[in-house]
């Protein structure tokens, strides 16, 4: 197997004078949002080289796992959904269409805890479920070198751990790994080496014993500046509309597919100002319950469900539910696709569509440079959405969601691809959100760890398996 040489790379955003991978190696490279760890992933994933480089070898059996590579498979994934002529949902492709000699990749497949999953369509499956398909996709064409983005990402506490005996396992079998991680805890103990990536630069690299001690050390600035400045200013169309006390009421909910309850038996009721946290293990159905909330799943109108005063399955229009929600979920982030600038992707919030296509006034688009401001992001509002990172995608989308003023904010994993200082900063972003009483939070995610004292209820929801 070659090994990975770089010697004077350049790019927009890092410089390496010289980092070398060898067979038999496995690299955790640290660096948080904006360090340059981004261009230093996309330097060894073969994509086309915004720079220049004396010397880039790359091993030629290369295995690549990105957040852009699982958003690009939904994508294709939703072209092919089927949905509106089967009188029912398309599952899409089924996990195992995915693998290539699947019979003699069973203990793999057992070993990252995907037996069961194998039959569902892609698009069922849960974001840290898709991400350990798109990894034993690239095993089973035979790579020799696996190089992945944020693995742990997304993951609850179980299935990360699942995740790691699983990497672990391939690094036993000689296959060459280099995970790309933005926090010191999702740093493997099993690795051997790693590099830190701090403003720009391949700061410090070599074996893990001696690294570490720098990872400690290693102070990084949230770039999300949670400020609470102007939180209430607001724009004038949205100022005197009436607010409804009842937000959502579900009782004894349940939801399922194919057979196989999600969950059942919930019951959830918010009203105005009950900030809600909802967590469980991958799989439980905390997306599927924002997805029957936001009326984007069919068991909206199955079960005992009133959301914004308004009892689903009355002949009620959708859209003027969701005109009262600001929603940033991993459907969401997966569906905006449509070319458009940062700018218009937060203005595109008042309109609730996906891309921008009205004429906007200049008290608009002041509002959304202010956004852009509180993010730390007033530099990029002519950049194309889509050329931003992953991490900044669901910053601007979180502030496309606010822009309008909405009644209930839902957030599903907002945090997700975010390093330490910028979770904690977005923990605090809305707390003074909640403390200006913009909007009612519902707010979804994997990890236990992001309570905050402004939820007044935490929902937890345990994993399902039972047959409907």
């Amino acid at each position: 197997m070659v090994a990975m040489n770089i010697i004077n790379a350049k790019t927009n955003h890092l410089f390496i004078d010289r980092f070398q991978a060898l067979p038999g190696q496995a690299w955790a490279i640290l660096g948080t949002n904006r360090s340059g760890i981004e261009d230093f992933f996309d330097l060894v994933s073969k994509k086309p080289l915004e720079g220049t480089a004396d010397t880039l070898e790359l091993p030629d059996r290369l295995g690549v796992v990105s957040f852009k590579h699982q958003q690009q498979l939904f994508e294709a994934e939703l072209k092919k959904d089927q949905t509106d002529f089967l009188d029912r949902l398309d599952p899409g492709t089924p996990a195992r269409a995915f693998l290539k000699k699947e019979a003699s990749h069973a203990e793999l497949i057992r070993a990252f805890g995907m037996t069961d999953c194998l039959d569902k369509g892609f698009r069922q499956l849960s974001t840290g479920q898709a991400r350990k398909l798109m990894i034993l996709a690239q095993i089973t064409r035979g790579v020799s070198c696996l190089v992945i983005q944020a693995p742990f990402d997304g993951l609850d506490a179980a299935s990360c751990t699942e995740l790691d005996r699983a990497l672990f396992h391939l690094f036993s079998k000689k296959i060459q790994v280099l995970l790309f991680v933005y926090n010191e805890t999702d740093i493997p103990a099993w690795s051997t080496h790693i590099g830190i990536v701090f403003k720009g630069s391949l700061i410090h690299q070599g074996p893990a014993a001696r690294m570490l001690s720098h990872c400690k050390n290693r102070q990084a600035p949230a770039d999300f500046q949670a400020a609470a400045r102007n939180l209430g200013q607001t724009h004038p169309a949205q100022k005197s509309r009436p607010a409804n006390r009842d937000l959502i009421r579900l009782y004894h909910g349940q939801a399922g597919y194919q057979g196989r309850i999600v969950f059942k038996d919930l019951t959830l009721v918010m009203n105005k100002g009950d900030h809600t946290l909802v967590t469980g293990p991958n799989g439980s159905g905390k997306s599927t319950l924002l997805q029957m909330i936001t009326g984007d799943h069919p068991a909206c109108y199955t079960n005992d469900l009133t959301v914004m005063g308004i009892r689903r399955g009355t002949g009620e229009s959708i859209w003027d539910i969701k005109q009262q929600m600001g929603i940033v979920s991993s459907d969401l982030h997966r569906n905006f696709r449509v070319p458009g600038s940062v700018l218009a992707c937060i203005l595109s919030g008042l309109f609730d569509s996906i891309g921008l296509y009205r004429q906007v006034h200049a008290a608009q688009k002041k509002l959304a440079m202010e956004w852009l401001e509180r993010l730390g992001m007033e530099k990029f509002g002519t950049v194309a959405f889509r050329e931003l990172h992953y991490a900044d995608q669901r910053l601007v989308l979180i502030a496309r969601a606010l822009i309008k003023n909405p009644q209930l904010l839902v957030l599903d994993e907002p945090t997700q691809g975010l390093d330490a200082p910028n979770r904690s900063a977005l923990l605090n972003f809305l707390e003074d959100v909640a403390k200006e009483q913009l909007a009612t939070i519902l707010y979804v995610s994997h990890r236990e760890d992001e309570f905050r004292p402004f939820f007044l209820q935490h929902i937890s929801m345990p994993e399902r398996q039972a047959a409907m």
